[in-house]
């Protein structure tokens, strides 16, 4: 079982436990780096963890609490102590921010989203930080990876390093049920989210994920055994698709992940249910390897089409 602090939270038992142990204890990183795939609940978690550190008034107006989750880039004047143009999105910097003494709790608390948005040198910046932490502070990091395409791993050797899992179907499904779902489609929604609490709960507000689900199923189905052209007119479409997603508010899950993720399940149901698995195994190891690639900025066509060409020879 875990505290109040943690009520509600779907999953994570270990992690929960180990942070909960740590603040009883009073033995605390000065800096921490949560680490697993997209929507796992790794920022959930660190503004909860968060507000256990900081328990003097609500995060929203805590004078010694510090956040960016955005999606666009971490810029250089947002984290460097003293810049000619000043912070765009924060009050003040990071660095002008931890600089700063506690003004209301026993510490100050920083939380940062998805650090691999953040340009090398933004990452150097945050790297000199935790190289020199001020005491009474805490700094809370995370990450899809730890590729140090993604994240420096200088970044990585001065953290804690807490890792995420998936989390149970069963336990997400109760999720999305307290939170007003109907149980039918909380539980096909647990089953697509491959253990993320953070995608079902976005997809519960989404009435068309469960029927992009099936057409992006439908989509490779044509693929399997069909000429050359079909897969490449495929990777062609789905690119122009991430491309305009790039453009966009980002408010719907990137489409190149969301169909790698249809597959994957796919890919997964038919190895389990087939006399000879090996073909599925391979495609759904080779869908991995594309999803790393993605990740390295690889080109979305040309890392599809090296995808499904393979498939293309499965039937």
């Amino acid at each position: 079982m875990t505290g109040a602090g943690f009520e509600g939270v779907a999953g994570h038992r270990r992690v929960l436990r180990l942070l909960e142990s740590q603040l009883q204890a009073g033995h605390l990183a000065h800096a921490y780096l949560f680490t697993g795939e997209p929507e796992l609940g790794k920022t959930a978690v660190a503004r909860r963890f968060a507000a256990m550190l900081l328990p003097e008034v609500p995060l929203s107006r805590h004078p010694d609490y510090w956040e960016d989750d955005r999606l666009g880039n971490l810029k250089v004047q947002e984290i460097r102590l003293f810049s000619d143009d000043g912070p765009e999105f924060h009050s003040q910097s990071l660095q002008a921010f931890l600089n700063l003494k506690p003004s209301t709790g026993e510490r100050r608390v920083a939380v940062i989203s998805n650090i691999g948005r953040l340009p090398d040198v933004s990452q150097n910046l945050l790297l000199k930080t935790l190289e020199e932490p001020h005491p009474n502070r805490v700094i809370i990091l995370t990450s899809p990876s730890l590729s140090p395409f993604v994240v420096i791993p200088t970044i990585v050797s001065r953290c804690q390093r807490v890792n995420f899992h998936p989390v149970a179907e069963e336990e997400i499904a109760q999720l999305l049920v307290a939170e007003g779902v109907a149980a039918d489609r909380a539980d096909e929604l647990a089953r697509l989210s491959r253990g993320r609490p953070g995608w079902a709960r976005r997809a519960a507000t989404d009435p068309e994920v469960l029927d992009r689900h099936r057409l992006w199923v439908q989509r490779l189905e044509e693929v399997l055994g069909a000429p050359a052209d079909v897969p490449l007119r495929l990777a062609a479409e789905l690119d122009s698709y991430q491309l305009a997603w790039r453009s966009s508010d980002k408010e719907q899950e990137d489409p190149f992940l969301e169909a790698l993720g249809s597959w994957q399940m796919e890919f997964r149901r038919r190895m389990l249910g087939d006399l000879h698995p090996a073909t599925w195994a391979r495609l759904l190891e080779l869908s991995y390897d594309t999803l790393g690639y993605h990740e390295q900025n690889v080109s979305p066509r040309l890392n599809l089409e090296c995808l499904l060409l393979e498939c293309r020879r499965a039937s």
